[in-house]
Formats: C-alpha cells, sequence, structure tokens
C-alpha cells in the first residue's frame, strides 16, 4: 500500500519527470520511504524530511537534501519545488505552499489542500487516496526485482501481535513499515 500510495501520487498525479524537485515530507515512513526512492528512480531531485534519528536512512534511500523537521524549517531551504508530498497535514501542510513554483502541485495523503491558497500561489492541489491497480503493482515489482527500491521493513510482528504493530502505526513515527506475519513457513 506504501508503495502504491506514493507511485500513485507521484506518477499518476503529479507525472513527475526527471530534473524536477519534489519535497516528500515524513521521508522515513511507510509511503515516504518509498517516495523518495520513487522519484530517485524517476530522475527526480528529492528534498526529504524527517526527525534528527532517520536522517541518514534518508541519504541511504538517496535523499539529495535530507532536512532535520526539528532543526530546520523546511521553508528555509526547499524554495520553488516542483511538487510536495504531504503525509502530515495541519501545519506542515499549511506552510508547503510558498514552497511550490506557480504551476506546480501540493498533494496531500490526509486533507485536503486549501483551494484559497492554491488559488493564491497559482499551484494545483490533490488529495491522495490509492486505489488498486496492477500495472502500477507491476512497475513497482520491476523496480523493486531489479534493486532500484527496497522496502524498509522496521519490525516482523506475528499476527497475534496486530494489537501492537497499530499502535506503533499511530504514532506517525514508523520508521518504514511494520510487518504482520500471519503464519510461519510451513517445514519441509
Amino acid at each position: 500500500m506504501g508503495a502504491a500510495t506514493a507511485w500513485q501520487a507521484l506518477v499518476d498525479v503529479a507525472k513527475l519527470q526527471p530534473g524536477q524537485t519534489i519535497l516528500i515530507h515524513g521521508g522515513s515512513g511507510g509511503v515516504g520511504s518509498f517516495a523518495v526512492q520513487i522519484a530517485k528512480a524517476r530522475g527526480a531531485r528529492v528534498i526529504a524530511t524527517a526527525s534528527t534519528s532517520n536522517q541518514e536512512l534518508l541519504k541511504q534511500l538517496g535523499a539529495d537534501l535530507a532536512v532535520d523537521y526539528t532543526k530546520t524549517n523546511f521553508e528555509d531551504v526547499a524554495k520553488d519545488v516542483d511538487a510536495v508530498l504531504d503525509p502530515v497535514g495541519k501545519e506542515t501542510l499549511a506552510r508547503s505552499y510558498c514552497v511550490v513554483k506557480k504551476g506546480g502541485i501540493v498533494m496531500s495523503l490526509v486533507a485536503r489542500p486549501d483551494p484559497a491558497e492554491l488559488q493564491k500561489h497559482g499551484i494545483r492541489g490533490a488529495s491522495i487516496s490509492v486505489h488498486p491497480d496492477a500495472e502500477d503493482l507491476t512497475e513497482i515489482a520491476g523496480l523493486i526485482d531489479s534493486g532500484k527500491i527496497k522496502p524498509i521493513i522496521t519490525q516482523v510482528l506475528s499476527l497475534s501481535d496486530a494489537v501492537k504493530a497499530q499502535q506503533q502505526a499511530a504514532t506517525h513515527h514508523t520508521r518504514g513499515k511494520v510487518v504482520i506475519r500471519i503464519a510461519d513457513e510451513p517445514k519441509g
């Protein structure tokens, strides 16, 4: 789901092209970690935000500029970007409009971009909601198989720990994805 969400936002909605610049908030998260890698695979320049403990991961994922949001306001370093991917909303979304160049796009996974702000800045906006698409999944699988994208898995938990997995995901501070193992592989 994280990879499909990132793919649909960057490829289908933003139509991200080589040489364009994208700001990805939450670049170490479940969607963000895929978005950074997909953007790089498409030849884009990536500015990604994450907390202090995830700065090295952003660099490993391929971010051209890793921004520690606990120490730096992203709008001080991100200027005239072609696109913003925002899984955070609220203040982060509100502060993102001013960094997008005219004709660019702000995409949010958690809120509807403000029409007044979009018009004021001469930009487009989109609320991203993932939908199943076999073609997208085939493209993503090809990138994973070729090593251009690597899923980031923080933890693998058993089905009996599903509540714990949900609680971790609810913090919105998970590095990559938490995986629930439904059953062990049969032996033999």
